[in-house]
Formats: structure tokens, sequence, C-alpha cells
């Protein structure tokens, strides 16, 4: 019973409430009225510019994601190249100490000693390009990486000025 008492003065106080901020505000007037579609209008300025905005650091986002990506496959590619060639330019060093110990010792071979010298020299060219070779792709991944490293601070750049914009938004 008292439960039900409690109930009904609750509802009684709620509605009293309610009538007295109705009877307090009184009419709306034009400038009122004016003044809301004023604010409305700012608001959906706002909005308006800050989804545009949104939509272009998340274009400028994503295309930073595919340049990145873009430098990265390069710079696999060239590690790649330059996995192969490392091993081509330590072998040809090999061959070329082997002919200048052999020129050195004077070993009479079966091959005559002009065509050692010849040999040699031959595998002293194949080693000068090898090592250029080598040199060029260390320095394409060196300048990759560097690429890469500008790349993903322009990538965060965009993402910290989205994480602002969206914090505005709140």
């Amino acid at each position: 019973m008292r439960t039900k008492i409690l109930v009904i003065l609750g509802a009684v106080v709620a509605v009293a409430a309610i009538a007295s901020g109705q009877a307090q505000r009184g009419p709306a007037t034009l400038d009122d009225l004016l003044a809301e579609i004023r604010g409305l209008r700012a608001d959906l300025r706002q909005t308006t510019r800050a989804s545009t905005q949104m939509q272009v650091l998340t274009a400028r986002l994503q295309l930073q994601e595919q340049r990145i990506a873009v430098l990265a496959n390069q710079r696999a590619d060239v590690t790649a190249r330059l996995a192969v060639q490392t091993p081509l330019r330590v072998e040809t060093e090999a061959q070329v100490r082997n002919f200048e110990g052999m020129i050195s010792r004077n070993e009479s071979l079966e091959v005559p000693r002009a065509e050692l010298t010849v040999m040699l020299a031959e595998r002293q060219r194949a080693l000068s390009q090898h090592r250029n070779a080598e040199q060029q792709l260390r320095t394409q991944e060196s300048d990759l990486s560097a690429q890469i490293a500008a790349e993903q601070n322009r990538w965060q750049d965009f993402n910290n000025r989205l994480d602002e914009l969206e914090r505005s938004l709140k």
C-alpha cells in the first residue's frame, strides 16, 4: 500500500515539475527561432567541413599506405637482387685470389701463364662489375629505406591530424 502511494506521489511531483517548466518558458519569439536556426546552420557547416576534412585526410592516408607498400616492394626486390649479387662477388673474389696465387707461385699447370693472366684480367673485370652492381644495389636499398621512413612520417602526420579532427568532433 505504501509503495502504491509513493509511486502515485512521485508521478504527481513529476507532472507538476513538467508543468511548471512549461509555464516558466513562455512562447518562443521569432528572434528565438531565428537564433536557433542560425545555430543549427553553424553546426551543419562545421559538421560538413569536418566531414570533408576527414574524407580528404582518409584519402591521403590511403595514398600514403599505397606509397609505403610500393616502396617496400621495391626495397624487397633490391634486397633479393643484392642477395644474389653478394655471393657472386664473393665467388669472383675467390677466383681472382686463386689466379693471383697460381701466377705468383709460378705453378706450371696445363694452362700457360699468358692464358692465366688473361683469365685473371677477365675475373678482375667481372669482380669490378659485381662490386659496382652490389654498391648500386646497396645505395638503392638505403635510398628506399630513407624514402619509406619519410613516407611513414607523412602517414603518421595524416593519422595524427585525423585523430585531432576526431577529438574535435566529440
